[in-house]
């Protein structure tokens, strides 16, 4: 991020399950995948990062507003983080593509920003 990040560890990690960051368990899968593999596609190189809801006409509002690019696609996100303290990046610069990894390997992450959600509401309903 080309600005000092402000949120907790866990909260960054968070945010960052939307653009740019995958569990060690998915990296671990994605090698071990890619190890198999070999042989049939040779070298090559892959971005592997969590889905992203966002698509490129997305980008201006990730510059603007990143809290509202969110809630389009996670309404319920606003009050979820709110009640755990949680903040959104004010702005999102990049979003990494996996789908080349997707196309070539075969492999999409497990975890997602939806995953932290559905964490975040289990908490709630324990709570």
């Amino acid at each position: 991020m080309a600005h000092a990040i402000e949120q907790s560890d866990a909260n960054t990690k968070a945010n960052e399950l939307l653009f740019r960051r995958l569990t060690v368990e998915d990296a671990a899968d994605a090698h071990i995948l890619a190890l198999g593999k070999a042989p049939q596609l040779g070298f090559d190189i892959f971005i592997v990062s969590a889905p992203t809801p966002f698509r490129p006409e997305d980008c201006a509002e990730l510059i603007a507003d990143a809290p509202s690019a969110v809630a389009r696609y996670f309404p319920d996100f606003p009050a979820l983080y709110a009640r755990k303290g949680w903040t959104m990046f004010s702005s999102i610069d990049r979003v990494y593509d996996a789908s080349r990894a997707r196309d070539r390997l075969g492999f999409v992450c497990k975890t997602s920003f939806a995953d932290v959600l559905a964490a975040l509401r289990a908490e709630e309903d324990v709570a």
